[in-house]
């Protein structure tokens, strides 16, 4: 019986770290956001997080946008279009935190200045733009 519970344990913790990706120490190696389609736009894909010595190294993986832009931004996707009713914290601000590098092909890959505490703090989103509207758009959780 104590092998079997022994085993089930292993396996729950296997489960459970799979994202994001767990260093020594308890730290986080990297962490992971899925960036869904906005309307029928054909624009998604991921956001990957990798802190590196107090800065975040942000690496997009992201079909259809090519030579568009994407940032980061304070609040959730949800309200990306229309704040009207979000509460002040989940409020989408069109004017991103950080610019990052415009998807070339599939990727984007930038290094900006952010904690891993800041990206986990309080809600922000990853969204990529085609000109001034919002083609793709993922929260960070």
């Amino acid at each position: 019986m104590k092998k079997l519970l022994l085993a089930s344990a292993i396996a729950g913790l296997s489960v459970g770290l799979t994202t994001p990706t767990m260093a020594a120490e308890d730290t986080y190696e990297q962490y992971q956001a899925s960036i869904g389609e906005r309307g029928d736009s054909g624009v998604s894909g991921t956001a990957i997080f990798i802190p590196q010595n107090g800065d975040m190294a942000v690496n997009l993986n992201v079909e259809n946008a090519d030579g568009m832009s994407a940032g980061l931004h304070p609040g959730v996707c949800r309200y990306a279009e229309d704040n009207d009713g979000a509460p002040d914290l989940l409020a989408f601000d069109d004017t991103p935190l950080f610019e990052l590098s415009a998807v070339d092909g599939n990727e984007s890959s930038t290094t900006i200045e952010l904690s891993t505490e800041d990206l986990m703090g309080d809600p922000q989103s990853i969204a990529i733009h085609d000109g001034s509207t919002i083609v793709a758009c993922g929260n960070i959780q």
